[in-house]
């Protein structure tokens, strides 16, 4: 592979030690295991006594005239009856996305909200409810008056105070500290106004590290969301090691329309990722979405759904019915992915360097290096290795560049005038691939497409799925068949 070269100088972090005085404020410790009510115990979830996985499925509702009615453009109108269909398909527990209203009374959203709770726990199902994240007073009064309105209700098992914040937070450079700061002010009130009931936010890809640190964050477990085959195990090994509590998959998916992509390939994206999860150490799992959204903004918000737009059930619909159990945390170990290090197998330009804790001189472990080239196109990420050592590969020249590190600060600047190797010769002018991202790359023509249509009455002896993985030289994506027992 011919690359053109340069060493970056050790990077120093500092450790940001100073974040115990923002959490100090309040109580640190988790709600007391009461009977009913969803617990936290050893890194995993508990209920009556018993290890609890949430297997969940995401649902989009609204509030209208003192109910919550579904989406509009999920088929039906009864939310019992979609949340029957939910348990029938093996899924024990909903993420209810209630995030997207107005100011209206408040006091109408508390019942239909608890209605909707009610609902939800009749047909056998825990609630994880994603709310409006508290900025403004107006929401900050609604939101401790919800807390205290619902705290009763066992179903309602945890809150999630902000959707992806790396996308949506209002704050484009918001300190680490102040995420720090707001994030204790809300776990503040869950525990004061429902202290039986867990709180999180739900964080995307490692990238969060740079604001929303999830290692600094005072919630109780971390709900981080991963889409994209070239993306999603990499990600789950990032946060398995270095978000430092308790964590689950709270989104992920894979669109497919059975033309492009067929309905087998998103149950054997499932499969794997639930699988993978689970070895992982994940205390929970999610998909989005309940059903297809034909006016989504693009393909994978359009087709990750588990019913088509018609209200059809795809294939992957109720596999959770017939997963097996698989062992917590039982593969880390043995399982490292092959782009780790080099997600979309670049291999044009090399960058190399080391970041060490200011503070201490020691090497620093799981950081995150982001590099954008000079028009902000494309951006490519990497961690350090144990001895804090990192390779950003690029196919285009960097220049702007950010790096953190779990409970540690954030680090920007701009390189514009790097002397680059090139002992080869290469043509610097004409890089292959200079804009290649992930959303460019077309990973389905390098499925199997041979797979045969599964029936739901599934014969675990004779089922295979594939595993992703990429070619560190050619760039492509390889496929391992598996069989279910392996």
């Amino acid at each position: 592979m011919k690359r053109i070269s340069i060493i970056i100088a050790c990077l120093l972090l500092l450790s940001c030690n100073n974040r115990k005085d923002s959490t100090v404020l309040y109580n640190d410790s988790l709600p007391p295991i009461t009977d009913g009510y969803v617990g936290l115990q050893d890194g995993h979830f508990v209920l009556d006594g018993e290890c609890w996985f949430p297997k969940m499925l995401n649902y989009k509702a609204f509030i209208d005239g003192g109910h919550v009615i579904p989406a509009p453009y999920y088929t039906g109108t009864d939310i019992r009856e979609h949340f029957d269909t939910i348990a029938s398909w093996g899924f024990n527990a909903v993420r209810v996305c209630l995030d997207v209203m107005s100011e209206c009374d408040s006091t109408a959203k508390f019942e239909a909200t608890r209605r909707m709770v009610q609902t939800a726990d009749s047909a056998g199902l825990k609630v994880m409810l994603l709310i409006k994240t508290p900025f403004e007073p107006y929401w900050q009064s609604y939101t401790k008056g919800l807390l205290r309105h619902l705290a009763d209700l066992p179903a309602l098992w945890a809150y999630d105070f902000f959707n992806e914040p790396l996308y949506f937070d209002p704050e484009p450079e918001r300190d680490k500290m102040d995420a720090v700061r707001l994030a204790s002010e809300w776990r503040h009130w869950v525990r004061t106004y429902a202290p039986h009931q867990l709180f999180t936010i739900a964080t995307a890809e490692p990238i969060e590290v740079f604001e929303w640190d999830p290692s600094m964050l005072p919630t109780d477990f971390v709900e981080m969301h991963t889409y994209h085959p070239l993306r999603v195990y990499s990600e789950m090994l990032w946060y398995s090691r270095y978000c430092g509590k308790p964590w689950m998959v709270g989104e992920t998916g894979l669109p497919a329309d059975n033309d492009s992509v067929p309905y087998v390939w998103q149950l054997a994206f499932m499969d794997q990722t639930y699988v993978r999860a689970k070895e992982l150490g994940a205390a929970g799992y999610g998909w989005w979405e309940f059903q297809d959204h034909p006016g989504g903004v693009n393909f994978e918000a359009q087709y990750t759904g588990l019913r088509d737009a018609n209200g059809k059930a795809k294939l992957a619909a109720d596999w959770m019915r017939y997963r097996p159990y698989i062992c917590f945390g039982c593969a880390e170990m043995h399982f490292f992915p092959v782009n780790y290090y080099n997600m979309l197998a670049y291999s044009n330009i090399r960058l190399t360097g080391r970041i060490v804790d200011k503070s201490t001189g020691k090497p620093v472990e799981g950081a995150v290096i982001r590099g954008w080239n000079d028009d902000w196109s494309v951006g490519m990420n990497t961690y350090t290795d144990s001895n804090g050592c990192f390779t950003l590969y690029s196919n285009d020249y960097n220049v702007h560049f950010e790096i953190s590190a779990p409970g540690m600060s954030r680090e920007k600047f701009d390189r514009r005038n790097i002397k680059y190797s090139n002992p080869q010769g290469i043509d610097t002018k004409n890089l292959p691939d200079r804009d290649r991202e992930y959303q460019q790359i077309d990973y389905s023509p390098y499925l199997n497409n041979s797979i045969p249509e599964i029936p739901f009455n599934m014969d675990f002896d004779s089922v295979h799925f594939f595993r992703y993985s990429l070619d560190g030289d050619m760039g492509t994506i390889r496929l391992e068949m598996l069989n279910i027992n392996n």
